[in-house]
């Protein structure tokens, strides 16, 4: 996006963006997420100014509410706690029904965000829109550390472009595991925007499996509770980014079949 004033974008980005793609896995309930979530990208050649634009419809009964969460210089040695059920508090202070399940190494400087039920965009322009398509329940690890809200937070903490967060979300994927069910989010900075599909790697393995693509910049693409990343190229870094083991464990769930 254009560098407008922070606030201006937020709400922006609370109202617009698209993809053109196709499922990596099958979704388990077609029905199950019904008039849920949608997000819209747009890439820099496909907008009449040259924006880049994400945007993100929560379309249930999650918290509505906004908060601005300054930047901040970390102590050595600070946690960032990790908690289950932000999305369901009814203010930015309230505690009830959280559960915290464990704690990372807090960077040395975090950035400024809009915090909502899903935290949405940074002081640097990064900008995160969410939409669920569930997956296969038998990915699913509950041992895991992270939801993907909370992903979602760390890297808008953490990262200056759509790239940066999608290495750094890989990395805490792998290292404390992901606990949730099949998720896409559509994540854009200043020059490009991406769609990034998550997904646990079974209840036996602490971890995931993730796919990138990058909307071409004259495209305009649409995630709505259904994956839409098909092929994986990853002979085109520009394009294409995955976790390492994204064909082995289609292979071993017996998804792919070569």
């Amino acid at each position: 996006m254009k560098r407008n004033n922070f606030v201006k974008t937020g709400i922006l980005i609370l109202s617009i963006s698209v993809i053109p793609l196709q499922p990596l896995l099958a979704q388990e309930d077609k029905n199950e997420y019904k008039e849920s979530c949608t997000s819209i990208m747009v890439g820099k050649d496909a907008s009449t100014d040259g924006s880049v634009m994400t945007s993100h419809t929560c379309d249930a009964y999650y918290r509505t509410w906004l908060e601005f969460v300054p930047a901040k210089e970390n102590e050595p040695g600070t946690k960032h706690p990790i908690y289950w059920g932000t999305v369901h508090t009814h203010t930015a202070w309230s505690r009830e029904k959280l559960e915290l399940k464990g704690e990372i190494p807090e960077a040395d400087k975090t950035f400024a965000y809009l915090n909502t039920a899903y935290p949405c965009l940074n002081e640097k322009q990064l900008a995160i829109g969410e939409t669920t398509f569930g997956g296969r329940r038998e990915l699913r690890n509950k041992e895991s550390l992270f939801l993907i809200e909370e992903l979602e937070r760390i890297a808008l903490q953490r990262c200056t472009t759509a790239r940066h967060a999608i290495k750094l979300i890989g990395e805490l994927i792998k290292e404390y595991g992901y606990a949730d069910g099949g998720e896409c989010i559509t994540i854009a900075d200043p020059h490009e925007v991406w769609q990034m599909e998550i997904l646990g790697e079974g209840p036996d393995k602490i971890g995931g499996v993730w796919a990138a693509q990058r909307i071409p910049d004259d495209h305009v693409g649409i995630a709505a509770n259904i994956c839409r990343i098909g092929e994986i190229d990853l002979k085109d870094p520009g394009n294409f980014m995955a976790s390492e083991n994204v064909f082995k464990v289609a292979k071993k769930m017996k998804y792919w079949m070569v």
